[in-house]
């Protein structure tokens, strides 16, 4: 890996240390095999997410972009462009996921990204959390809440994440088998990410691995 919350929640771009164990955020994007009409993703590493009845948007992620698998957008951006202009600019420090450059005053739309770290070894899906929660707020965001879960025999952590001086709030959800970490990451501005999770909560809830 590289280094971890800088690869930010896309906003939340994480990475750190070095490719042993990577946060949820640094990651090697994986070769896509993408249906657009039904919102459907297949990883090549064996999962599959689709938009289902989300309303929400399956979109190719940026060009040049090695970090991100996959993308969806809400049906509400503002602008066409703003989705990729603003995952640009977070992921702009070696994929960081959390990091980001100053905020625009571009209206940005609701993402979701899709993805996949390359870990050096096995690790427990609870440490590989508690290693990098420390260093959210060394990038500005702040820690609201944290829980495991099981998703279609799957565990699964989820935490929410605040960065109240740009303005950004984030979920972000972390998968994890064998050498293999998926992470999801919906992002919005504060004032309109409730309104957006429903949607984001949908596209999460279909993954399967």
């Amino acid at each position: 890996m590289t280094t971890l919350l800088k690869t930010a929640v896309l906003a939340l771009s994480m990475l750190f240390v070095s490719n042993a164990q990577a946060a949820p955020i640094p990651a090697t994007s994986t070769s896509k095999l993408v249906s657009p009409q039904l919102g459907l993703y297949r990883s090549p590493v064996g999962f599959q997410i689709t938009s289902g009845g989300s309303g929400w948007v399956h979109a190719e992620p940026p060009k040049g972009n090695k970090y991100i698998a996959t993308l969806y957008k809400s049906p509400t951006a503002a602008q066409p462009g703003s989705v990729a202009d603003q995952m640009r600019r977070d992921l702009s420090s070696k994929g960081s996921v959390v990091a980001s450059a100053p905020a625009t005053k571009a209206v940005t739309a609701a993402s979701l990204t899709v993805r996949v770290d390359e870990l050096q070894k096995e690790i427990p899906l609870d440490k590989y959390i508690q290693k990098w929660m420390k260093e959210y707020p060394r990038y500005g965001f702040d820690v609201l809440g944290s829980k495991p879960f099981v998703q279609n025999k799957q565990r699964g952590y989820v935490l929410d994440l605040v960065n109240r001086e740009q303005g950004k709030q984030l979920r972000q959800v972390v998968f994890l088998k064998q050498k293999k970490a998926v992470i999801l990451t919906c992002r919005d501005r504060i004032v309109s990410f409730q309104d957006n999770l429903k949607g984001c909560n949908k596209i999460i809830r279909s993954f399967e691995w």
